[in-house]
């Protein structure tokens, strides 16, 4: 039939223009998971051109979070609370305690978000955190837990969970900042794991102030002791570069006196 001439090839270049599409949604979004875990390293206070030369490494000479295939049974299944979806990377900040992934939309899930799951020391109260819904262009009316002496804090995030005085103690003032720094976010709390969540497109800025609220919130509740989530490097290192620069002074130091010393005795062969 005729019109199989028209419609063969205009089904290929949907299929084209929907592979190249996702193609390139895919090459950023491994860009910019490059150019987290650079920011991530000991080295994202230097200036912004050396993040951006060292943005070009290989996934293996990246000093950050390092990937991995899977993380604890308990913080997988949190994944499940935060909405599901094929993952397309995991990456350890602590060993065993916490772990970024980065999920990707799939038959039952169709947004692409990046979560913190980290294990907690003690059960804790089952709770939700969201952003409170905007209809209309204003925010709707909040229903959940009561955080009365916090009014700022009910204008932005709907806390929603069984038990309001155990939500009310473990939603301290440091977790609610937390929170309020970053208001995108969407916490999940089920018995002794976490999950810290954002929805949407990978962006590394985003994406490290993510794990910044998370460690915060894990400070306050993590097992383990709760070690920092950011990373740090390694501490050994940075104690011989500090060695290295007293001795230096130390150098300079002697320099000087050794050129004073010198200008002392000119200035007695000068007088005599």
């Amino acid at each position: 039939m005729p019109w199989l001439w028209y419609v063969g090839p205009l089904a290929l270049l949907v299929v084209w223009y929907l592979t190249g599409l996702r193609g390139r949604h895919e090459a950023r979004r491994d860009g910019e998971l490059v150019r987290w875990r650079v920011l991530m390293t000991p080295q994202a206070a230097s200036p912004l051109r050396g993040a951006q030369r060292d943005a070009r490494k290989t996934v293996a000479e990246i000093d950050g979070p390092r990937p991995v295939r899977s993380s604890p049974s308990s913080l997988e299944r949190m994944l499940e609370e935060t909405g599901g979806g094929a993952v397309v990377a995991r990456y350890e900040l602590v060993p065993k305690l916490a772990y970024v992934v980065v999920a990707g939309p799939d038959a039952k899930n169709g947004s692409e978000y990046q979560v913190v799951l980290a294990k907690l020391a003690k059960a804790a109260p089952q709770l939700t955190v969201s952003p409170l819904p905007i209809l209309d262009g204003h925010r709707a009316p909040n229903t959940g837990v009561q955080f009365k002496k916090d009014p700022d804090f009910m204008e932005q995030f709907l806390v929603e969970g069984p038990e309001a005085k155990g939500i009310g103690r473990w939603l301290s003032a440091r977790v609610r900042d937390a929170l309020r720094d970053f208001p995108d976010a969407w916490l999940f709390v089920r018995d002794r794991a976490m999950a810290l969540a954002v929805y949407g497109p990978v962006d590394a800025e985003r994406l490290q102030e993510l794990v910044i609220a998370a460690d915060t919130i894990f400070a306050e509740h993590g097992a383990g002791g709760a070690p920092s989530l950011l990373f740090e490097g390694d501490s050994e290192a940075d104690d011989d570069e500090e060695a290295d620069e007293d001795a230096s002074d130390d150098e300079d130091a002697s320099d000087d006196e050794e050129e004073e010393g010198e200008d002392a005795a000119g200035a007695d062969r000068a007088v005599r």
